[in-house]
């Protein structure tokens, strides 16, 4: 890769643009809960189909759709304070583990049996049950998905994710639930962090319990890539040489370290708060600052996926994306639903 390459500058500079634009459009009232990650995407999207996209600049547009991810992932750790998460309790992540484990289960299997390939169907799970478009671009490297599958799954759930919002909030007003009981709900099965927020400021009784829940979930996501990276890997090799090979060669399969930076810079960050207590404001200055680093690089991988997505895989897979997406959700938030429920009954 030569980085001084003029057509090397050139696709990173595309993505900066996006990104720039991606971010500054996300302040306006019909994409703000849609998101900058995702508004940069369909915006890499709208750029390939109507200005196409040379082919010299594809390096430069995978360096920031690879390269770049990885490092605002690892930066997005500062959003992780372990501590809330501690103080939320055993009841907590007991529903956040149920949660995300039958998401991620039934959410496969789902895709799986609609016609859709392991990867995409792990992706679909992935926004719906942890968190978003966030951990589907910590989840699509670790799972060998190629730009297509977070192209068709990060827009398609930040628009259902916006939605269930809107439902959350007019149902709350109308059915006066226990704010303790619907900050749990909306932090358990809400795709976004800045959905969970959108939900449950409107009711302020619930929104530190929702916010420690959705935490909770962003705080799953490693050990929940480790486990579906391994399973696809295994999956992929038993259909590509068999069950005995597959067996042999499992444990060379990549792992996705990335990840693992992500919870070591959130475990910094949480001891960096007990050991400097006086300096809360300080720490939080400089957390808001690194969030701004890593989500403008998110936003320029997301607007890089974009601009090498195949369109012919996407409407090839989207109506079918779609129907798991909306039955996969639906389902999950009845699952959670119950268990809050039996929770408070018990």
């Amino acid at each position: 890769m030569n980085l001084k390459s003029r057509h090397f500058r050139a696709g990173v500079g595309m993505t900066v643009l996006l990104a720039v634009l991606a971010i500054g459009l996300s302040h306006f009232p019909i994409l703000r809960h849609i998101g900058p990650l995702s508004t940069a995407l369909l915006l890499g999207l709208i750029w390939r189909a109507f200005m196409g996209v040379p082919l010299g600049h594809h390096v430069g547009i995978g360096f920031s759709a690879k390269s770049l991810l990885r490092l605002g992932i690892i930066l997005l750790g500062v959003r992780l304070n372990l501590d809330l998460v501690l103080q939320g309790g055993f009841r907590i992540l007991l529903l956040d583990v149920t949660v995300i484990g039958f998401g991620l289960t039934f959410i496969t299997w789902l895709g799986l049996k609609m016609g859709l390939d392991a990867t995409l169907s792990c992706l679909i799970a992935v926004d719906s049950s942890i968190c978003g478009s966030s951990a589907v671009a910590a989840a699509a490297p670790a799972l060998g998905a190629d730009d297509d599958a977070p192209a068709l799954v990060i827009p398609m759930c930040s628009l259902i994710g916006t939605l269930a919002v809107l439902v959350y909030t007019f149902g709350q007003s109308w059915l006066q639930v226990d704010p303790h009981i619907y900050g749990m709900f909306a932090g358990a099965t809400l795709h976004e962090v800045a959905q969970v927020m959108a939900a449950v400021t409107a009711v302020p009784e619930s929104l530190e319990i929702g916010t420690v829940t959705k935490l909770t979930r962003v705080v799953l996501l490693v050990p929940a890539v480790f486990i579906l990276s391994g399973w696809l890997q295994k999956r992929k090799a038993r259909e590509k040489r068999g069950e005995a090979v597959a067996s042999k060669e499992g444990g060379g399969r990549p792992k996705p370290w990335f990840v693992l930076g992500f919870l070591v810079v959130g475990i910094l960050n949480t001891l960096a708060y007990k050991v400097f207590p006086d300096s809360r404001l300080i720490l939080d200055n400089y957390n808001e600052q690194i969030l701004v680093i890593a989500n403008f690089l998110m936003a320029m991988a997301m607007a890089g996926m974009g601009l090498q997505v195949d369109f012919g895989k996407l409407r090839e897979n989207g109506l079918r994306a779609v129907v798991v997406a909306l039955i996969g959700w639906v389902t999950l938030a009845g699952v959670a639903a119950v268990e809050i429920y039996v929770m408070n009954i018990c």
